[in-house]
C-alpha cells in the first residue's frame, strides 16, 4: 500500500510541475507579436524598409510614418492584396494536409476576401474616418498587402490537443509549449505589409509591416481548423489600425494595447 500511494504521489507531483510550471512561465511569456519579421520585405518600397523602426505597443512590428500630414486626412479607402511576391515559406510550413482539397492561390483569396470584410466592420467603429470606396480630396488610401499565410494542420492540431489531456501528454506539455512558443513553423500564422498613401498623389503617408503567429495554449480549438487562428489575428489587425489612424488624427500618441502569446485555452 505504501508503495502504491508513493507512485501516485509522484505521478500527481508530476502533473502539477507539468501544468503549473508553463502556466507560470507561461504568463511572463513573449508575446507572440514580439516575433521578428521575416528579414525580407516584399511589398512596400525598399527606399522606405530602410526608414522603418521597431515599435513596442502598437500594433505592428516595425513601422515608418507622418502623423501631422495624416491629420489632413477625414476619408480613406481600403485595398486588400495578395502580393505576388510572397514571403519564403519553409517545407514543412508549406506542407498541409488543407492543400487536398483547396489551393494556395484558393486560400490567398479567401484570406483577402475575409481581410476586406474585416476592415469594414472595423471602420464603421471609427471615430475619425470615414471609410470610401473612391479617391478624392482629404483621402487615404491604405494597400494592404498579404506577403505570407501559413494555416493551421489541422490532423496534427488534433492530435496534439487531445492528446494534451491525457496523462502522457500532460507530462509532455512543459516541450509542447516550448517547441510550440520558440517555432515559427507551427501553423497559423500571416505576414503583412501596408503603405498608406494620398489617393489623389500617391504619396506615401506610412509604411508598417508586422507577422504574428497564433497564440500558445494548453489546448487550442482553434487549431482543429486551417485558419481560425489567422481569422483572430486580421481581426486584431483591422481593429488596431483603426484605433492608430483615429489616436494620429485626435493628435494623441500611437499606443495599443499588447496581446499575451500565452493562454491556457484558447476557443
Amino acid at each position: 500500500m505504501k508503495r502504491i500511494l508513493t507512485v501516485k504521489a509522484a505521478f500527481a507531483a508530476a502533473v502539477c510541475a507539468a501544468i503549473v510550471m508553463p502556466l507560470l512561465s507561461g504568463c511572463n511569456s513573449t508575446p507572440a507579436r514580439k516575433s521578428d519579421p521575416a528579414p525580407e520585405m516584399v511589398y512596400i518600397p525598399k527606399e522606405y524598409q530602410q526608414l522603418m523602426k521597431k515599435i513596442d505597443y502598437s500594433g505592428v512590428q516595425k513601422a515608418w510614418i507622418k502623423p501631422d500630414e495624416i491629420k489632413n486626412y477625414s476619408k480613406i479607402t481600403v485595398a486588400v492584396i495578395t502580393s505576388p511576391k510572397q514571403l519564403a515559406s519553409t517545407d514543412w510550413q508549406s506542407f498541409n494536409s488543407r492543400y487536398l482539397v483547396s489551393s494556395y492561390n484558393d486560400d490567398m483569396q479567401y484570406v483577402a476576401k475575409y481581410t476586406s470584410n474585416s476592415f469594414l466592420d472595423a471602420f464603421k467603429k471609427s471615430k475619425t474616418l470615414r471609410l470610401t470606396a473612391t479617391p478624392g480630396n482629404s483621402t487615404m488610401v491604405l494597400e494592404f498587402a498579404i506577403v505570407q499565410i501559413v494555416p493551421n494542420k489541422p490532423v496534427i492540431g488534433a492530435v496534439t490537443n487531445l492528446t494534451s489531456l491525457t496523462p502522457i501528454g500532460i507530462l509532455l506539455l512543459p516541450a509542447k509549449l516550448t517547441l510550440k512558443g520558440d517555432s515559427d513553423n507551427t501553423g497559423g500564422s500571416i505576414a503583412m505589409e501596408a503603405v498608406l498613401r494620398d489617393s489623389r498623389t500617391g504619396a506615401v503617408l506610412a509604411v508598417f509591416a508586422d507577422r504574428q503567429k497564433g497564440k500558445t495554449a494548453i489546448f487550442s480549438a482553434k487549431e482543429f481548423t486551417a485558419y481560425a487562428n489567422v481569422r483572430e489575428i486580421i481581426d486584431r489587425w483591422t481593429a488596431n489600425t483603426v484605433t492608430a489612424l483615429d489616436q494620429i488624427r485626435e493628435g494623441k500618441k500611437i499606443h495599443i494595447k499588447d496581446e499575451t502569446g500565452f493562454v491556457a485555452f484558447d476557443f
